[in-house]
This record gives structure tokens, sequence and C-alpha cells, in this order.
């Protein structure tokens, strides 16, 4: 018998949870009970400040209005759109909002993803696939604009590997996706690249020319279409030109940590234990994946293995990129229980699911909200050497360590940097992190005080350089004032 005619079936079904949805809530509240993790960053502070200025000038600021050094140059601010919801979310709920959304943005990923691969896999496969990509993605799960474009690249990648799946281009009003994404995260031009690797996949799949040109010009239309779409913002061509403008600066990808190669001596390295379990899966069941997947899957490994913050995207992109071929190639031992005890996997969840969801999510911000949300990392927030300083009316142009610049933006001081590396340039950032070049710094920018991290090595030399002492110190940063300010 059916499972739809089983007496009570169907009313039963109205208040199940679906597993792409179960799992969402477990990710959410995952996500909210590590919440201050996901501020371990500088960049929350300028881009709240950003999202204050667009809504207080009913505009995109096109040059610097924060910094002092670079106070007036050209800026791209590509993020916009995050910015300014960060603003109303800090504005209205303080830290949580900020935590509320990444949970959410990270947990609708993680569904979405789990939702597409049932249409190809096995519930337990599907289910392996989505937990790799959660646990890949812990680490880079902080409250940036990146996290919440992440359904967006989900949603992407899907549609474009179902629209392979049954042969056809995908349908022109998709692309729409683009105008959102590229005012959220520059990162959406990984949408226009996959496009290119799967026309070039289908261009190699076709057995005749007949087939090409049957197929090929949707493909060109739809990327022609996401290009222009990724157009529609307020910085236009601008924002084609960054993320090349950013893959340049050699100064910049060798400090900044997530722009590093993971550093698998160290230990700690998800995508260390992502690689040997998809190893020991592949070698185990001896599966065969098309060319062109193969060739995508080393594309994405070797981003990975470049550059940490790409590890994401690998765990994201590879169940995807693999179900359509996997599908048929691995039996799991579900297979052989009876299908009424995993149809509901497979389902959208009922009406009394959702309420029954939503009300958990809703007492869980309820509860996150009620308690308060403190950011204090010790990297990027040195509050207590900033309070001593405006205690004791220290005035003037700061010189201050990168992560530090974003936390003086918050508080209305114009910083020397900050972590918007591409509108400092790698030649700026490249001088600041030479000790030997502090002293001219000082003198070139008539630097009145100092808030550097305990570990800069600058710090040594600031305490032996004449006309300079050391004023506050603490187990994050240490201040020193210039006695002779006045002379400059």
């Amino acid at each position: 018998m059916a499972a739809s005619s089983i007496p009570g079936a169907a009313a039963n079904r109205r208040y199940v949870l679906s597993l792409p949805l179960l799992i969402g809530v477990i990710v959410y509240a995952t996500t909210l009970s590590i919440g201050s993790f996901t501020l371990d960053d500088p960049d929350p502070y300028w881009q709240i400040v950003t999202g204050r200025w667009i809504l207080a000038h009913h505009a995109v600021p096109h040059q610097d209005p924060f910094s002092y050094t670079m106070f007036g140059a050209p800026w791209v601010a590509h993020e916009w759109l995050a910015e300014v919801g960060a603003a109303v979310l800090y504005d209205h709920l303080g830290w949580a909002g900020l935590v509320l959304a990444a949970a959410v943005a990270l947990a609708a990923a993680v569904s979405l993803l789990l939702r597409a691969l049932l249409r190809y896999l096995d519930p337990a496969a599907a289910l392996i696939g989505t937990l790799g990509f959660w646990g890949l993605s812990l680490p880079h799960a902080l409250a940036r604009p990146h996290l919440f474009a992440m359904p967006i690249l989900v949603a992407w990648l899907a549609l474009l590997v179902d629209a392979r799946n049954k042969e056809r281009a995908p349908s022109p009003w998709a692309a729409l996706l683009m105008v959102p994404w590229a005012n959220l995260h520059g990162g959406y031009l990984l949408g226009d690249a996959f496009v290119v690797m799967f026309a070039v996949e289908m261009a190699l799949d076709q057995p005749d020319w007949a087939s090409l040109r049957r197929q090929a010009p949707g493909w060109l239309w739809f990327f022609a279409l996401s290009v222009l779409a990724g157009c529609v913002t307020p910085n236009g061509l601008e924002a084609l030109t960054l993320p090349f403008r950013l893959a340049r600066m050699d100064t910049m990808m060798s400090l900044v940590k997530e722009w590093q190669a993971p550093n698998f001596q160290q230990g700690g390295e998800p995508l260390e234990a992502w690689l040997l379990l998809a190893l020991l899966g592949a070698l185990s069941f001896g599966i065969r994946l098309p060319v062109t997947r193969v060739a995508m899957l080393l594309l994405l490994l070797h981003l990975a293995l470049t550059h940490r913050r790409f590890a994401e995207l690998l765990g994201l992109a590879a169940p995807l990129l693999v179900a359509p071929s996997l599908a048929p190639q691995i039996v799991w031992r579900s297979a052989t229980l009876p299908k009424t005890k995993l149809s509901w996997v497979r389902h959208l969840a009922g009406a009394g699911g959702l309420a029954f969801a939503g009300g958990v999510v809703a007492l869980l911000a309820w509860g996150v909200i009620a308690r308060g949300v403190v950011n204090d990392s010790a990297r990027y927030t040195p509050a207590a050497a900033v309070a001593f300083v405006q205690a004791n009316h220290v005035a003037g142009p700061v010189l201050n360590s990168y992560n530090f610049g974003g936390y003086l933006i918050f508080l209305g001081i114009a910083p020397y940097i900050d972590s918007r590396a591409e509108l400092y340039g790698d030649a700026f950032i490249k001088r600041d992190k030479d000790p030997a070049l502090a002293p001219a710094l000082l003198k070139q920018y008539h630097v009145a005080w100092t808030l550097l991290d305990l570990k800069d090595p600058r710090v040594g030399i600031l305490d032996g350089l004449r006309g300079w002492r050391r004023l506050y110190a603490d187990d994050r940063a240490v201040v020193h004032v210039n006695d002779n300010a006045a002379s400059f």
C-alpha cells in the first residue's frame, strides 16, 4: 500500500519535520550556542558604520570617509547591502542581531544543500555530504557578507547542476539571483565562473554539432544575463574588477589568515579530516566520475589548498558535483528498509512541522536577544586601551595595528589602517608591516599616539624610540604617546 493511501498518513505528515528543516534547526541552534565566535573578526565594526553612513546619506560611498591616511581616496563599497543590513540589525538588536543573521544564513545554506542532494542521493549519503560542508564552513562562520550570501551560492550551484542533469540551460529568470548576490558580496563572480565551467562541460558532452547548437545558445544567453545582473550595483563595472585587484595583492594574501594556505602541521584544520573521509569513500566504493567533474573538483581542491577560505566552497560544491554520478554507484543499507520508514525525509515539512520549527527558532532568538551578546574579541577589540586613552584626553593621529582599525572606526576615531585592504593597497600594507619603517611613518603621518597589538614588533621599537613613552599596556594592546607631538 502506498504511503499516501495509509489511513491517517496524510494527517500525520502535517506534523512532520522534513530532514532539511530538522538539520537547519540544529545548525541554527548550534550557531547560536557559539554566537560570540561569529563576531571574532574586525570587519563587522566598520561594516556597521558603513551601513549607517549609507542610511544617513541615502547613497553608497565611493571615497573613503573614515580613515585619515586614505580619506577621500577611491573606495568600492561592494558589500553595501550587507552593511546596511548589519547596521539595522545592530542598531535594533545589538550584537545579537548579527549573531541571529549569521545563524539563519548558515542554517539556510545547509538546509538548501541537503534539499538539493536529496534529489539525487539516498538520505544517508545526502546527509554525509551536507555535514561535511557544515564542518568545513564552521571556521569561517562569521557574521560577515560572505555568510549572508551563502544561501544564494547554494541555490545557484544547485540550479546549475539540475540544469546539466536535465540536459538544458538554466532558466533565464534564475540569473536574477545575481542582483542581490552582487550587492551582498564580491564572491558573486564565482557564480559566473561556475556557469562557464558547466557550459564547457555541456559542450564537451554533446554527441554531435546539432545537439551543441541546440543547447549552446541557452547557456550563452544565461551567462550574458548573469554577468549583466551582476553589474546592477551602485559600483557598476568597478565591482567586477575588484576581486582581480585583490588577487594581485601578494602582501595582503600572505598576512591575512583566511587567504593563507591551511597549515596541517598545527592541527585543527577540518579540511584534512574532510579530505581523508572523501578519499576513504572514493577508494572504498570505487567511485567513477566524468572527467569534467573531476577537473572541477581538482580546481576547487587547488583553491582550498592555496587559500583556506575556499575550503567551504569545496565542501559545498563537491557533493553537488558528484551527486548525479554517485547515486547509481552506491546502494546504502537504508535502501532495503520499507519506503514508508524514510519517505518523510524527502517531503516538505507539514504545516504543523513548520509551526513547531518556527516556534523553536523564535524561542531561541528571543533567548539570545534577552541575554544579549558581548563582542569582546581579544584580537580585535582593544576596549580598555582606547578607554584609557580617551580618559586621559590623548588626541591626534594614531598609528594602529591592522586588526584594530575597525574598532577605531566604530568609535568614531579615524584610523591609520583597517581591514579594508583593497582601499589601502598592497604597497601601503607592505610598508605598514615593515617594523624598520615605523619611525619614518610616525613622522610622515604626524602620529601623536599608537595603538598596537601586544605582539606587534613595533612595540619594542617604540619602547626605545626617543620622544616616545609607553602610556598603557594590557594583555591585548600597548599605547605609546609622543611627548613632542606639538613639534610636528
